[in-house]
């Protein structure tokens, strides 16, 4: 291979490893959860959690995210990724947040028991409407450059090259990359209902903003992980939450 050539595959290389093409999920694991203090109480009703209603597309902030083709777009002359809706192709986002739900609330016991979509056994149904789930964060170059000098001089000069340039790499640049971003979270209309329509409580709107330096990485994957994470802390909050308003109605 003559080195037009190896440069060209390289060049090639790089350029798919900067792209998002992997299938992004929202999930994140509820099992190193902390617990609450025994004194938290549980709500004693088991809930039926609807599937939120998806209300992003209507946001002007969030039309990019249904929009883009890709995860890497450019926002007032900026590189940034995007959590792109097209990635997400296991099941629609307001669902797989709604399971999360359901997951953690059982995790903490927030309820007697909580169930996903499912009205058998249940006296109460929790519904709301997801309004944001929006995240975008600086493009790392750094990452990226890192990415794309391992991959040369493992092409040029083989595992043993790809070694040291990824000994090098880590050297200089420590172990962790990050870049400016912000992700926005919320939801609304958060309601508790009885089977039989009776409202028991409006939780009204919750909604959160992050911003600051997250972790980046070679790839706008990174973005889907950080906005997985925030989620994570919105929910603990949101959880807190309904337990205090809901700890002085007598179920």
């Amino acid at each position: 291979m003559n080195l037009k050539h190896k440069l060209t595959v390289i060049l090639f290389v790089a350029i798919l490893f900067s792209a998002c093409s992997s299938r992004q999920y929202v999930i994140y694991s509820v099992n190193n959860i902390k617990l609450p203090p025994q004194t938290a109480k549980t709500i004693p009703i088991n809930v039926n959690v609807k599937i939120l209603t998806d209300n992003r597309s209507k946001d002007k902030e969030n039309k990019v995210l249904f929009s883009s083709s890709h995860a890497e777009v450019s926002i007032k002359g900026k590189k940034m990724c995007i959590n792109a809706e097209k990635y997400y192709k296991k099941e629609p986002v307001a669902n797989l947040i709604t399971q999360l739900w359901v997951k953690h609330f059982n995790k903490v016991k927030l309820f007697a028991n909580a169930s996903y979509n499912d009205e058998a056994g249940n006296d109460y149904y929790l519904s709301g409407t997801l309004n944001s789930f929006y995240g975008r964060q600086a493009v790392s170059y750094a990452a990226g450059d890192t990415k794309a000098l391992i991959i040369a001089a493992s092409l040029m000069f083989g595992a043993f090259g790809g070694a040291i340039a990824r000994g090098i790499a880590g050297g200089i640049t420590g172990a962790k990359y990050q870049s400016p971003g912000k992700i926005v979270i919320e939801i609304s209309d958060l309601k508790l209902f009885k089977n039989n329509g009776t409202l028991i409580k409006d939780f009204g709107n919750f909604h959160r903003e992050y911003e600051g330096n997250f972790p980046a990485g070679e790839t706008c994957d990174c973005i889907y992980e950080n906005i997985n994470t925030k989620l994570k802390e919105f929910n603990t909050e949101l959880i807190e939450k309904l337990r205090a308003e809901l700890s002085d109605v007598n179920f």
